[in-house]
This record gives C-alpha cells, sequence and structure tokens, in this order.
C-alpha cells in the first residue's frame, strides 16, 4: 500500500495527515506552536505589522515529522512506504532567507499591511499586466512587501538570496534546497501565470529576479526529501515532494469541489468564496483574483475573500452556550433583525469599502433573535459574492461545497442553504492538510487527474437542501439588508458588470 502525506502550516500551527492510496487516514497530527515561540523578538510591533518567527515553523514541522515515523513503526509501518509529500500555507506570507537557507528576516504574514506605499508604487506600473490576469495588488500581497524591504532595510535585501512564500520554506526544510516555488503561492508576488514566467515589469521594480523563487505548477514533483532530514527526524530520504498551493486551494481540494460551475464556500474566522470556471475572470473593480486549480484540465478558481465571518460570533456573543444558540437560530429564521456582522473596520468582497462597519437594525431584547441575524446576515454575504460572480458573467451550478470550523453547526448549514437555494455538500475531512495529501496522490498515481483522485478521497458526510418554501421571506429580509448596504455602503455600484 502506497502512502501520502499532506502538511498544512497555518497561523498558529502544523496539521500532518497521512493518507493510504484509498483515502483512508491511517495518522492526523497537530502540533500547536506557543505564542511565545511564534512571536518571540517581534512583540510590539507598530499598528497594522504581522510577524512570525520562522524558527518556530522549523521546530515544529522537526517534531511533527519525527511523530509521524515513531507512530508510523508503532503501526508496523515505516516512512519507507511514503511515495510522496505535499505542503501548504498562508497565502501572501514572505521571508527572505541566505543561501543556506537560513531566515535572514522574520516572516511577514498574509495579514500585515505595512507596504501601503509600495502597493501604490506597484499599481502605478501593473495597470496593464492588471488587465492581463484580473486583478490588482493590495498591501496583503507578496510583493509589496518584498518592495518594502528593499526600500526600508535595503542591507538585508542585499543579502537576501530568495524571497520564499511559507510553503516554499517549508519545501526547504524537506528537500534542502530553497529556491522553488508553485505557481498558486506565486500569484501574489506577480508571477504571471498565462505566460509563466516573471513579468517585466518585476525589473522596474528593481528587484533582480534572481532573488525569486524558480515557479512550478501546482501538483508537480519538485524535489525529494534529503539525507539531512532522515537524519533529524527519521523520514526516509528520498521521497518525492509535490508542488503545493495555498491553504485556501488545498481547503478547495479537500471540499470535493472538482467541476465547472462547482462553488466553494470556507466558514471559518472569515468567508472565502470560490467558483470553479472555464475562463479567467477580470474583475476592474478588483475584489476576487482567480487561482488555477492544480491538474491537467485546466480550471480557473475566481474567488473573493469577505472581511465578514464566524469570527462575528465570539465577539459580540463571547459567553453564550452555542450549541444551544445553534439549536434555537431555527426557530427564529428568516429574522426580521438586520445586521452587517464585521468585527472591524472595512469590507474586501462582496464589495470594497475600507470605512465599512458593523451595524445591527431590529429587535434588541431576545438574545436568541439577535444570534440567528448573524447567522443569517453571513448568509447574506455568501448570496451577495454569488451575485458579484453573476455579474461577471460567471455560471454557476446548484451545488455549494464547504469547509471551515463553522461548518460544524448543521442549523447553521440549513441557514445557509436556505438564503442561496442551492445543496451544500459538506465532505467528511475539511482539512486543508488532506487537500494536499489528495494532491499528492493525485500527482503520482493518478497520473495529475484531480478529478479522479477526488472522487476516490473525498466522501460527503453532510448533505443539506434548501427549504424552497421559505424563499418568499428570505427574499424580503434579503433586499432589505441590500438597502441597507446600498444607503450606507454605495454597493449597487459595486454588483454592476
Amino acid at each position: 500500500m502506497a502512502y501520502f502525506v499532506g502538511l498544512d502550516l497555518g497561523t498558529t500551527g502544523l496539521r500532518g495527515i497521512i493518507t493510504d492510496s484509498e483515502g483512508t487516514i491511517i495518522l492526523d497530527i497537530q502540533e500547536t506552536i506557543s505564542s511565545e515561540n511564534l512571536y518571540h523578538g517581534y512583540e510590539n510591533l507598530p499598528k497594522g505589522w504581522h510577524e512570525q518567527n520562522p524558527k518556530s515553523w522549523i521546530e515544529a514541522i522537526y517534531r511533527i515529522l519525527t511523530e509521524i515515523t515513531n507512530k508510523l513503526n508503532l503501526l508496523g509501518l515505516s516512512s519507507a512506504d511514503i511515495k510522496a509529500i505535499c505542503t501548504d500555507s498562508t497565502s501572501g506570507t514572505i521571508l527572505a532567507v541566505d543561501e543556506s537557507g537560513q531566515p535572514i528576516t522574520p516572516a511577514i504574514m498574509y495579514n500585515d499591511l505595512r507596504s501601503q506605499k509600495e502597493t501604490l508604487s506597484i499599481q502605478a506600473v501593473t495597470e496593464e499586466f492588471s488587465q492581463k490576469v484580473g486583478y490588482q495588488f493590495n498591501a496583503s500581497f507578496s510583493l509589496p512587501k518584498i518592495l518594502w524591504i528593499k526600500n526600508q532595510v535595503p542591507e538585508v535585501f542585499k543579502r537576501t538570496y530568495k524571497f520564499l512564500h511559507a510553503n516554499d520554506f517549508l519545501v526547504g526544510l524537506l528537500s534542502g534546497e530553497f529556491s522553488y516555488s508553485d505557481s498558486s503561492n506565486c500569484l501574489k508576488t506577480g508571477y504571471d501565470f498565462i505566460d509563466n514566467k516573471w513579468p517585466e515589469f518585476i525589473a522596474e521594480l528593481e528587484i533582480p529576479s534572481e532573488k525569486l523563487p524558480n515557479v512550478v505548477p501546482s501538483g508537480k514533483v519538485v524535489a525529494k526529501t534529503s539525507e539531512r532530514l532522515e537524519e533529524l527526524t527519521g523520514i526516509t530520504s528520498g521521497i518525492l515532494i509535490v508542488s503545493g498551493a495555498t491553504d485556501s486551494t488545498m481547503a478547495l481540494i479537500a471540499s470535493g469541489a472538482t467541476r465547472y460551475g462547482d462553488i466553494f464556500s470556507s466558514l471559518g474566522t472569515t468567508l472565502v468564496t470560490r467558483v470553479l470556471n472555464h475562463s479567467l475572470v477580470r474583475d476592474p473593480q478588483g475584489r476576487i483574483y482567480c487561482h488555477i486549480l492544480p491538474g491537467k484540465k485546466r480550471i480557473y478558481l475566481p474567488g473573493g475573500a469577505s472581511s465578514v465571518g464566524a469570527e462575528c460570533l465570539q465577539a459580540y456573543f463571547p459567553n453564550i452556550d452555542f450549541k444551544l444558540y445553534d439549536r434555537n437560530a431555527l426557530d427564529y429564521f428568516p429574522t426580521e433583525a438586520l445586521t452587517y456582522p464585521l468585527v472591524k473596520k472595512g469590507e474586501r468582497f462582496p464589495f470594497i469599502n475600507l470605512d465599512a462597519e458593523h451595524f445591527y437594525i431590529g429587535p434588541q431584547k431576545n438574545e436568541s433573535q439577535r444570534y440567528t441575524a448573524y447567522l443569517q446576515a453571513v448568509a447574506f454575504v455568501e448570496r451577495l459574492g454569488l451575485e458579484v460572480f453573476e455579474s461577471l458573467g460567471i455560471e454557476m451550478g446548484e451545488k455549494v461545497f464547504t469547509i471551515g470550523g463553522a461548518t460544524k453547526s448543521e442549523p447553521w448549514l440549513q441557514i445557509r442553504a436556505d438564503v442561496l437555494q442551492k445543496t451544500i455538500y459538506r465532505p467528511k475531512i475539511i482539512e486543508a492538510a488532506y487537500g494536499a495529501a489528495i494532491l499528492a496522490a493525485s500527482t503520482v498515481i493518478y497520473q495529475e487527474d484531480l478529478s479522479k483522485a477526488s472522487k476516490k478521497f473525498v466522501k460527503p458526510q453532510l448533505v443539506i437542501q434548501p427549504r424552497l418554501e421559505l424563499g418568499e421571506k428570505i427574499e424580503k429580509h434579503y433586499q432589505r439588508l441590500r438597502t441597507q448596504l446600498k444607503e450606507r455602503f454605495g454597493i449597487e455600484k459595486e454588483i454592476r458588470r
């Protein structure tokens, strides 16, 4: 039997999932990284800065691989039975390394916004490029952060061998080769995924191309595990390393969405929505951008990330029994209470408004009804996002494949199905690391046929049908919310083509 490893480096920890070639999970291991280690040396940062200590990642990956080795041995297996490893991490996180692969900067995280000035400089020379690839650069992207290092700490820029994304760094730790990246992670660094090259404007920014990683498509064999890794962790040297993708792309793979028109939603702290599409989608307003699904078939993944999500429940209902309130929610849904459930100021999808703020209109006395309004509101935001896709000419099917911590709430899944009037599928396994294992298996034993691998691996755990009889009541409240958004944030112009 062949085994495959998926490694997912998240914001606060590392997860490793080992499957066999049938998709059965053999091991599922989590390694939490303490805040003390993650932020050691990078405390008390200026507002808008978010950094982590990459040395904590090194320690975590060696610990988790050692644990994998030991637990496989206890099961009577060997790491020599592992055919391939694939990794993923947060999109837009960047760090600089020297020629030996040692970090010479902290990891500047995906939500770091220090590079506002550099973003404007990049936008000034990328208008034609943005029209070509269908997205605009913003301060959360990797490229502005690289330009910030060049402008603000030129001595570090000069010493840099390669600027690597978090996922590239994982590949380097596995292989000893700190020079490779994948086309998915490089999207936010300006890689031209249409012509498969670093574009000419990079030189205009005076960023030498040799400081950028060598790019391969996601889902290709890029390297092998090193002898040093075997010495440190027991993981056999010579195991194939498959080029990965961003964490949200791996989550989509884990969801089972594989066909044109399939809708993918990840509902955790925030809401991320994508649709599988046959062509590149260009949004002149810059709300969405397109990744590409790994595999032989070219499938584009136009999508957007809202600032709204399950975070609002923790913020506005900090001390409640969530399971109890979830059960009560269906008794109050649909509710006349309206809210736009932002926790922080500013929205990026389904509309862009840096001044957008939380508001609540409606009954205040009944806490259960108020709670239901927030579940309903997130579903309304999800629907509005689908309308943005439709306004851009994207054809969507009737299936929504969803993952994320908030999908554990079945009442909330029902509310979302009712609002969207679409069937919702929640897979049995909802982890990005599982998507990475699927991609590894797809590359090695399924001849890069991701759809075939997905059918073998992914099984729906729950299917929620919409209640059609509620459509009229829901529509009334949804249109009331749209009116509020038009008056407060001017969204009508945002969703026109």
